[in-house]
């Protein structure tokens, strides 16, 4: 085929009961654009039936191409599966996820008209039984740099999923994943949007996550905590210091959600440090903070963590 303006790249790992769902889905969802688009299906060491659902379709799909991997790593995963586009844009599909019908077609319409650096639009949580969700497309909004970061920030329409959403391949190609286990999106993110020079986003979603008790951020455990402290001073890193309040509240959210599990551990300290540098006052003051996360400080500061 031509060289497509889409590649959707998709993890594969022991996911044999949904897999076919997935690329049904996708394949319904670029509807008569599928010649515009390729399918890169990556299988990282599954153990199960998935290879062979991949070789199905790879037989009747001509723009799927598939690759085995072996790292047991998210991180690595993703930039093998970038490694590997040949699109003008990526977007990142997991292999127990679906698409809504038609949708993939008309945002690749929104692509070709505009030009973004990334295309950003909500994602539709799902969980069993799956509901009738109804593909209702809205024109995009121009974000600034501010207004994409601060929405970032405060969780207002978008988090740090890479799932769903469109980057440019030159911009993924610029900037790895890391390598983690977990939470190797949120790193990675607020990178791409300060670097991006035209952010959209769209309050249409059409990406429906499966959210299950078998998530790799739903099971934690030290190494995922390790990764997600990682991925939060790499915030501090990476996004201007006007920002600090904001980002004090996702500290925050890992003091009082793993409370137990950083005690009385350097992990823990470094969390407790970080949240003391911000002066009480001003952050109270702050009209963008909203009142659960006062609350949240004023907890954490009677507590020490």
């Amino acid at each position: 085929m031509n060289s497509p303006m889409l590649s959707i790249l998709i993890a594969a790992h022991n996911c044999a009961g949904t897999l076919a769902g997935t690329l049904e889905s996708v394949v319904a969802s670029l509807g008569e654009a599928a010649d515009r688009a390729e399918i890169v299906v990556v299988n990282d060491a599954s153990t199960d039936a998935t290879q062979s659902i991949i070789e199905h379709y790879a037989a009747q799909l001509p723009q799927l191409r598939s690759s085995r991997t072996d790292y047991r790593n998210v991180g690595k995963v993703r930039n093998h599966a970038v490694s590997l586009a040949r699109g003008d844009y990526i977007l990142m599909v997991d292999g127990d996820d679906t698409l809504l019908p038609d949708a993939l077609a008309h945002r690749l319409q929104t692509l070709s008209q505009t030009s973004p650096d990334i295309l950003l639009s909500k994602i539709i949580e799902v969980r069993p039984p799956s509901p009738a969700v109804q593909w209702q497309p809205v024109e995009p909004e121009l974000l600034t740099t501010h207004d994409a970061v601060e929405r970032f920030l405060i969780h207002r329409d978008y988090q740090a999923h890479f799932i769903g959403q469109f980057f440019s391949r030159e911009l993924m190609q610029q900037h790895a994943f890391p390598d983690f286990i977990c939470y190797e999106d949120a790193w990675l993110f607020p990178t791409l949007l300060m670097q991006s020079k035209k952010t959209l986003f769209t309050s249409s979603g059409f990406y429906l996550y499966r959210k299950h008790e078998q998530s790799l951020s739903s099971v934690i455990n030290a190494d995922k905590i390790t990764c997600l402290i990682a991925a939060t001073a790499h915030m501090d890193e990476v996004l201007p210091a006007h920002y600090e309040h904001l980002i004090t509240c996702h500290w925050l959210d890992i003091a009082n959600r793993y409370h137990s599990e950083l005690q009385k551990t350097s992990q823990g300290d470094k969390v407790k440090a970080r949240i003391a540098r911000v002066g009480l006052a001003r952050f109270l003051l702050n009209s963008k903070i909203r009142m659960s996360y006062k609350r949240k400080m004023l907890a954490v500061r009677k507590r020490g963590l």
